[in-house]
């Protein structure tokens, strides 16, 4: 092992571990106190990215049902999907930031089928006038809901009709879980 001028070999006696110092200090010291510095800088990193990866906002108010505009195929028709809101439709296209929601696909309006997660909802996607949202590609007509069928789907979510629920891979971001927009909607039940 070579080493470079004012560089020697120490062993250090509590630890047993020998270490290259330089300019009189232990190079694991200086390896620590990187590794110390990578993971603040990554806690921080990853601390910044939490409003982008789905931290619930509790603030969930609306309930819509989304009824495909055009031809379904097959039984698509079966499986309703129902996005949740923070603020009204009406009030999304209002604001020219668009909102993060929840995205779930029932079936029949009987159970939850698929907990899609966050679909960003803007004033582009939203015609007031016809009551037809766009989302995913598709062109809906939307209802609002009460908050007590919200619930009922929210707390029940296998509902009365079983069903098959394969797996399905996650396309969307992930949303709240549903014991917490069950306690959204439960303040205003």
């Amino acid at each position: 092992m070579r080493f470079g001028e004012g560089e020697t070999l120490s062993l250090d006696s509590r630890s047993g571990i020998a270490a290259r110092a330089t300019g009189g200090r232990p190079v694991y010291l200086r390896t620590l106190r990187v590794m110390i510095a990578v993971g603040i800088y990554l806690a921080a990193g990853g601390m910044a990215g939490l409003g982008q990866t789905g931290v619930h906002d509790p603030s969930y108010r609306h309930g819509y049902y989304l009824f495909l505009a055009g031809t379904p195929n097959g039984c698509e028709d079966c499986y309703v999907p129902l996005v949740l809101t923070r603020k009204s439709i009406e009030d999304l296209k209002k604001n020219p930031t668009a909102d993060d929601c929840v995205l779930l696909t029932t079936f029949e309006r009987d159970s939850i089928w698929h907990y899609d997660g966050l679909v960003r909802i803007g004033q582009s996607e939203i015609n007031e006038a016809e009551r037809k949202v766009r989302i995913s590609n598709k062109t809906y007509r939307y209802q609002e809901i009460g908050a007590s069928e919200v619930l009922s789907l929210l707390e029940n979510p296998l509902g009365r009709i079983p069903i098959s629920r394969p797996y399905l891979a996650g396309k969307l971001p992930a949303g709240p879980e549903l014991k917490e927009l069950i306690a959204d909607f439960k303040t205003l039940h």
